[in-house]
């Protein structure tokens, strides 16, 4: 999601960082990329706040109830004309700070760095346990039953922890491409129970952690970490099948696609054809999803990966590659299939209706990332 130039933040004096539930913060944390490539800031104080150079020590008074503008510069950073190094942090008097990005709330320690080509980015330094209070709310409803969103705890801090890497600038971003975090938006108590519940818990197998991948539905099956991405597979992420999920309002789809719009995109993928003839799945993995189409056209015929066409029509029109069903119609195809997403991992319509007959969190788990086990991380 692309978001607004000038991004409005607002900082709120605050306590010492806690958990949700009031309860002193313990075990790692993680950064989260809440803002990449904004051109600048507009920063709103209700307090006094300073803005320190990170690589001098220096910190520099930003009076309460004023409006000051942070931008790159000279590959630096920009605080009301004042010239700093990158990165900068922001900290209130008391020396912590709550931050409201966009509509949302942030706890966390925040630093903000040029990222080249007079950009910055924004990255919030947060507890783990913290981060997932934030995570749940946005990547499985609130008001889904309390073992679905244990479950989803538990994916989530190990998707999370697996991601933790020092050498980077970030560990995590907060979109779709990894998990979504909208900082305090959505909790309430059923998510700081689910996170609490579960707190430390991970899944492993043979003592590494899982990359532990989910989506909205699986269709009937969920997908081969390899047939998906090419990775390495293990028993946890193979594909099983799913009895569960049937009853989901997104078990199936259907789509229209222009037939322009599919000449253009084989003629991206390096076909000459000036007309399409026909379209067909050409290539299927164990879990029945389409690898790679066949076009026939008047050219001959090409074969072209389904992720391709899937990127190129888009992934919330087009919502997976289990396709069931291409049909010709008056002016292009249409496309039927099931399923809503790249289908490893957990399916979360199918942990809800687990959770709504009574199976507890950890069978959930165990049903989508078989041979895996649930222990502490540390």
């Amino acid at each position: 999601m692309k978001r607004i130039l000038a991004l409005l933040l607002l900082l709120y004096c605050a306590p010492r960082a806690r958990a949700a539930d009031g309860r002193a913060e313990e075990g790692p944390s993680i950064r989260v990329a809440i803002a990449r490539n904004s051109p600048s800031l507009k920063l709103k104080t209700s307090s006094r706040v300073y803005a320190q150079d990170v690589k001098t020590g220096q910190k520099y008074l930003l009076l309460e109830r004023s409006a000051y503008e942070i931008k790159a510069s000279a590959g630096g950073i920009s605080v009301a004309g004042q010239q700093l190094s990158s990165p900068i942090k922001l900290l209130s008097s008391d020396g912590q700070e709550r931050i409201r990005l966009g509509g949302n709330l942030y706890k966390g320690d925040i630093l903000i760095r040029a990222s080249g080509a007079d950009k910055l980015d924004i990255i919030e330094y947060l507890p783990l346990e913290d981060y997932l209070y934030g995570v749940l709310g946005v990547e499985m409803s609130p008001d889904w039953p309390l073992e679905a969103l244990k479950a989803q705890a538990v994916a989530s801090r190990t998707y999370a922890l697996k991601n933790i890497n020092p050498a980077r600038d970030y560990d995590v971003t907060d979109g779709v491409e990894m998990q979504v975090y909208n900082g305090t938006a959505r909790i309430n108590s059923r998510i700081i129970d689910a996170v609490n519940s579960t707190r430390g818990e991970v899944l492993k197998y043979k003592g590494k952690l899982v990359t532990a991948f989910f989506h909205a539905c699986c269709g009937g099956h969920t997908a081969s970490v390899k047939s998906a991405w090419g990775e390495d597979v293990i028993k946890p992420l193979y594909g099983v099948p799913d009895p569960f999920c049937s009853r989901a309002s997104h078990y199936r789809w259907e789509l229209f696609v222009p037939a322009g719009d599919l000449l253009k995109f084989i003629q991206k993928q390096g076909s000459t054809a000036l007309k399409i003839k026909a379209v067909r799945v050409y290539r299927k993995d164990r879990s029945g999803r389409a690898v790679s189409l066949r076009f026939t056209t008047d050219r001959g015929v090409k074969d072209a990966p389904v992720t391709e066409l899937r990127k190129s029509v888009g992934n919330y029109e087009f919502r997976s590659t289990l396709i069931t069903r291409i049909s010709p119609v008056r002016g292009g195809y249409e496309f039927a299939g099931r399923g809503w997403g790249h289908g490893v991992g957990m399916c979360q319509e199918g942990a809800k209706a687990m959770a709504e007959k009574g199976r507890t969190y950890k069978k959930i788990l165990h049903q989508y990332y078989p041979g895996a086990s649930i222990t502490d991380y540390d």
